[in-house]
């Protein structure tokens, strides 16, 4: 009994730090689930992201093409004497 009454405070201050490093280790975990968790979000918007950019890319080259032949279409029109304005 002379040794608890003794290191009281040594046992009591162990005790606390065990406890408060279960805590910790759990709160750790925790964060960990949650950070992964945002990444996996983070990847899933950038897909996203990129998919809408490569969409707008695929718009505009498709603009662009169809602006091409029109005028193509003028010019052939224009060499063959036809004059067929929209």
């Amino acid at each position: 009994m002379e040794i608890f009454t003794e290191y009281w405070h040594q046992i009591l201050f162990v005790l606390a730090a065990i406890v408060m490093a279960v805590r910790l280790e759990s709160e750790v975990k925790s964060c960990r689930k949650d950070i992964d968790n945002l990444t996996k979000e983070l990847e899933r918007r950038d897909t996203y992201v990129e998919t809408v950019r490569q969409r707008s890319e695929i718009d505009i080259h498709t603009k662009q093409i169809s602006s091409l032949w029109d005028f193509v279409n003028m010019l052939r029109d224009k060499v063959n004497g036809t004059n067929n304005k929209k």
